[in-house]
């Protein structure tokens, strides 16, 4: 069920946008492409992520939640267990947790240590590891590297440690397609044995089966939302809560280039899903890998007027025209959050405010 996320939407922070495995599913390494975004790749600095929460704080900023990833793997930024901290620290009260989406390859016992150590009690933690496999064959088909006993071992340890650290939950990840679909069932026995076993120590677990989203509902996501359907059918897989630990999955499909006949709504994205890159650049909409809708730096302008300026006033009020340029015109939106009219409100409110006009 799509829900509408707390303030702003979801706020993203990119600590690096290299990654250690080149991941069948991931275009930008996958393909090896030298460049994710358009830019250099790189890793942030903490005096550039200093910056940026405090001008999150200064503009009375807050958000459903935050997560610390987005085209790249954030565990190779050396400095994340400092980030997770501080972002406990100086957000509180403004993000409802924080989140961190990892491979665990380089996630060792050590630094998980630190990690619980750094993460502020007072602030939940959500670590979803992407495995996406059972058997270390499928690993390295989907994966394109080796790693999966790794990426277990230390998937392992931090249910085991985490009892300490205040609420600390886990997300074990399996996107459905191609290389793995027929290891769905075995993956759900692995984790769901050990997820009872340590549920309810610290935190919830969950397994998550989703969909492969294939150019955001270009071509080839009905052969994959098919795909993802049987395999679950197949497996007898679904949804599921108890005590400590759930099953979840994705029920709702996004809009798809084969839903010509329907009109196409306004993407929820557009209101919901800002991404600061490691360059601290404030980006509109997490499936915009190349950075067309940039919206500008936040070491030279304050979220707020980026968020609520004139370029993003304007797409937003494109869509609810049904006018989809660019990025927008070739992917099928993000499907997971609602847009209510009093989003759509604020938009013309504010689009009078700027003279901006339909």
């Amino acid at each position: 069920m799509a829900t509408v996320p707390r303030g702003l939407g979801v706020l993203q922070i990119e600590p690096t946008d290299h990654c250690n495995l080149a991941c069948a599913m991931c275009a930008p390494h996958a393909e090896a492409w030298p460049s994710v975004h358009g830019v250099p790749k790189g890793a942030m600095p903490m005096r550039l992520y200093e910056r940026v929460l405090d001008g999150l704080v200064e503009g009375d900023c807050s958000f459903d939640h935050l997560i610390l990833q987005w085209l790249g793997d954030p565990s190779l930024h050396p400095d994340l267990e400092r980030m997770v901290g501080l972002a406990g620290e100086r957000l509180a009260g403004r993000v409802g947790h924080v989140r961190i989406d990892t491979n665990a390859l380089v996630l060792t016992e050590p630094r998980i240590d630190r990690l619980l150590a750094h993460k502020v009690r007072k602030m939940p933690l959500l670590v979803v590891f992407t495995l996406d496999a059972a058997t270390g064959a499928a690993y390295r088909r989907v994966k394109g590297r080796d790693g999966l006993e790794r990426a277990r071992r230390h998937a392992r340890y931090l249910l085991a440690r985490r009892r300490d650290a205040g609420r600390v939950d886990v997300q074990l990840q399996f996107v459905v397609q191609p290389g793995n679909a027929h290891e769905a069932a075995a993956f759900l026995r692995y984790w769901a044995a050990l997820a009872r076993c340590h549920g309810s120590r610290g935190g919830h677990v969950e397994v998550m089966f989703k969909r492969l989203s294939v150019g955001g509902g270009a071509a080839g996501q009905a052969a994959a939302d098919a795909l993802y359907e049987r395999t679950l059918r197949e497996a007898g897989i679904h949804a599921h809560h108890e005590e400590g630990f759930s099953i979840s999955v994705w029920a709702e499909r996004p809009w798809q280039a084969d839903d010509a006949h329907v009109k196409r709504a306004a993407c929820p994205g557009a209101w919901f899903t800002p991404v600061v890159r490691h360059d601290g650049h404030l980006m509109m909409c997490c499936a915009d890998l190349g950075g067309e809708l940039d919206l500008g730096s936040l070491e030279t302008a304050t979220f707020r007027a980026l968020w609520e300026g004139e370029r993003a006033t304007r797409l937003r009020l494109d869509h609810l025209g049904g006018r989809f340029t660019g990025v927008c015109a070739r992917c099928g939106g993000v499907n997971w959050y609602r847009l209510e009219d009093t989003h759509v409100a604020e938009v013309r409110r504010r689009a009078v405010e700027l003279g901006v006009t339909e």
